[in-house]
This record gives structure tokens, sequence and C-alpha cells, in this order.
């Protein structure tokens, strides 16, 4: 029987498992109201960005979890590879929470037009990462201004009694997903060496997304 050595065990396991956690939400946001008799436009337009975030995560997360468990430290072609195919998935994350914020808190053409700016930006930074190697943080900064705006328009749904709890869980996700980036920041560990900050990020993340998927059903039903 065949061994396979992982070099970071609790970072590619958590990470694996994050990702598996995204994949499955995807799947379920993809077939709710599938028998509903109708949907708003804008309950379409979120189940599909909301589609589109859980599954990006889901690849970010499942990469990871290869490069982190499978792959040594050391420069190779493949690492560059996937590490592209992490940074890109984070940054299409990015794009599916600007036009998230877009459609809960815009007009239906300003949220179009909202839209198709961050797809041309998006595509501008996905062709750039084709042709380059950078570090993380630059994934990072292409995340963050989508979460902002993502948090902007949950406020500003918070404010309606019919979408005031999806908005509030949602918020609740959002906190958890900035909280755990700074105990990733800041190096914050459950165990230096068996569960490292890598690790404890990621397992803030996976009750974050759980947060979002609760709020992603209540919006699209909504």
């Amino acid at each position: 029987m065949t061994r396979i050595k992982l070099y970071e065990p609790a970072v590619a396991l958590t990470d694996l498992a994050v990702g598996l956690e995204a994949g499955v939400f995807a799947l379920v946001i993809a077939r709710t109201g599938d028998r509903a008799a109708t949907l708003s436009p804008r309950a379409v337009a979120s189940r599909r960005w909301f589609v589109v975030f859980f599954a990006a995560t889901s690849a970010a997360a499942i990469v990871g979890a290869v490069l982190h468990g499978l792959l040594p430290a050391r420069d190779t072609r493949a690492r560059r590879r996937l590490w592209r195919v992490s940074l890109g998935s984070i940054g299409v994350a990015g794009l599916s929470a600007w036009c998230l914020g877009a459609v809960l808190a815009l007009p239906r053409a300003t949220a179009v037009r909202v839209r198709r700016v961050m797809i041309a930006a998006h595509a501008i930074y996905l062709l750039w990462l084709s042709r380059s190697n950078p570090p993380y943080s630059v994934a990072i900064a292409v995340y963050v201004p989508g979460a902002v705006a993502l948090g902007s328009g949950l406020v500003r749904r918070s404010r309606d009694p019919i979408t005031r709890t999806a908005a509030a869980i949602a918020l609740a996700g959002l906190g958890l997903t900035f909280g755990a980036a700074a105990v990733q920041l800041k190096r914050i560990a459950i165990h230096p060496r068996l569960f490292d900050h890598n690790a404890t990020y990621h397992t803030i993340q996976a009750v974050a997304l759980a947060s979002f998927f609760a709020a992603a059903r209540r919006f699209i039903g909504a």
C-alpha cells in the first residue's frame, strides 16, 4: 500500500476541507430555487454570483491543498502553474464579491455596468497573472476591494426587513473572513507546529463559508 507523504499535513487537510465544503455549497446553491415557479432577476443574478464565489473558493483551496501537501517548497514549473491557478481563483472570488455587492444593493442597470467594468478589470488581472508569478499579497490586494464592496451592499440590504436576516448572517461571515485574515497575518496558531496559523485561518474560513451559504439561500429565497 502506497503512503502519500504530506509536507504540511494540517494546512493541506484543512485547505482540502474548505475546498470540498465550498464545492458542495456551489452545487447546492446552483440548484436552489430550481423548483420555484419564478425567481426575481435579482435572485437569479445573486444565485449565479454566489455559485461563482463558492466555486472559485473551492478551486483556490483545493489547489492550495496540493501546493501545501504534495509539492515540495522548492520552485518548480508545476508549482508555479498551480500557484497561478490559486491566485487566479482568488481573483475570481473577488470579482464575484464585487458583482454580488452590485446585484444586492444597486439598481439593475447600474449593477450591470459595474459587473462589466469589474469583469474587464479582472480579465486584465488574469492575463497579467498568466505571464507572471506574483506573491500571495497581490491576490489579496485584488480580493479585498470586492469584499469591501460586498460589505457595503450587505449593509444596505440590512435595512430591508425582507433581507435583514440574510444580510446580517452574511456580514457575520464577512467579519469572520477578515478576522481569519488577521489571524494569518499575525501568525496566530492553535499550535505552532501541529496546527499553524495557516491551518487556523482555514478553520475560521470554513465557518465563514457556512455563514455565506446560509445567507445565500435566504437571499435567493427572498
